[in-house]
């Protein structure tokens, strides 16, 4: 008698336990709880370039602001050690400018080893922009960090850099953690209270982890604040960022081909998110994919949503079977190495 009331007691609390399992790993942040909508624009993916003007190996795109012919106005900053101003006009019509460094910006980024430019963000309150360099050997840590730009007369639109300022996010200890040589924060985003720090994923072999961290920092003082892996959020990297306001943070996973948002509580704790494929193919060729690296997120007012490729020379340029089937142009627009930028409208979350 008792022996047949305890096998189906076992029983129970087995089944008990396992759904308590399953209720919290449901209350998780793994469990995708927000949904995330993004619509491709038809105009695009389109080609970085204007007759002989193209970017080159692009890795960070920021909006600025319509201009007063309705111009949209972006920077772009490419890892070669570049930035431009590109402006989309009728949607479609793309110009570029070059962006210089005066003589006390040239000399500040001659001491490094490489001109290792990942992301450029704006900084709307404070009317400032910033950049992620990553460091390289021999000293990768001397290097690696984040750099305010002092463009000339205080003015983003302007055509010179006169001088840059490196900002100091402690502990220094933490910061510098997870960097290594050529990889760094190619993701980075700022609101109003503070900064979002994306570290690009961890390497091994040349073959990147299934996760990796994000930073939030206090923005009055540089302090981290807050640590989160992405690991139970399937985001495998953090190559882009966009917080389009507080505790808010758009962002996209380029090996995974993700765009993902995050939205925090009051103690920063992830309150919900959300997890979307980017749908990739070759400008004017909707039938065809390629091998893409988004490495950028840029959010215009309308909330279209930017992505911008920097070509990874390894396998950017698709096989015999496609490029057959393209035009010369498009060829040769591979075999250059121009980015592509991709367009869609953000649906969901509206805000």
């Amino acid at each position: 008698m008792i022996k047949n009331i305890v096998k189906p007691l076992k029983i129970l609390i087995k089944t008990f336990f396992l759904c308590l399992i399953l209720f919290f790993a449901g209350c998780h942040p793994s469990s995708n709880n927000q949904d995330l909508v993004i619509k491709k624009d038809p105009a695009y993916p389109r080609w970085l370039k204007n007759g002989n003007y193209n970017t080159e190996q692009t890795s960070g795109a920021c909006f600025l602001g319509l201009d007063k012919d309705g111009n949209k106005n972006f920077l772009l900053a490419d890892d070669i050690g570049k930035i431009h101003h590109f402006k989309i006009k009728d949607d479609t019509l793309f110009s570029f400018s070059p962006v210089f460094f005066g003589e006390n910006a040239k000399a500040f980024l001659d001491t490094f080893p490489k001109r290792d430019f990942e992301e450029i963000v704006y900084d709307k309150y404070t009317n400032s922009i910033y950049l992620s360099i990553e460091g390289n050997n021999p000293d990768f840590q001397k290097y690696v960090g984040i750099y305010k730009l002092l463009f000339k007369n205080n003015n983003v639109y302007a055509d010179t850099i006169l001088g840059i300022e490196k900002l100091h996010f402690k502990p220094e200890e933490l910061f510098l953690k997870y960097t290594a040589n050529n990889i760094g924060y190619e993701g980075l985003a700022v609101n109003k209270d503070y900064f979002y720090l994306g570290l690009e994923g961890f390497s091994e072999s040349g073959v990147f982890a299934d996760s990796t961290f994000l930073f939030i920092a206090d923005k009055k003082n540089l302090q981290i604040i807050k640590q989160i892996s992405t690991k139970q959020l399937g985001i495998h990297t953090v190559c882009g960022l966009y917080s389009d306001k507080d505790k808010s943070v758009f962002g996209v996973d380029r090996n995974n081909k993700k765009f993902f948002h995050l939205s925090f509580d009051n103690s920063l704790k992830i309150k919900n998110y959300g997890l979307t494929d980017i749908p990739i193919n070759i400008p004017g060729y909707p039938e065809y994919d390629y091998v893409a690296a988004l490495e950028s997120v840029a959010m215009d007012k309308d909330r279209n949503i930017y992505f911008v490729d920097d070509p990874w020379k390894t396998f950017y340029v698709p096989p015999p079977e496609v490029k057959e089937k393209l035009d010369s142009t498009t060829v040769n627009n591979f075999k250059k190495f121009i980015p592509i930028i991709f367009k869609f409208n953000l649906i969901e979350p509206a805000g």
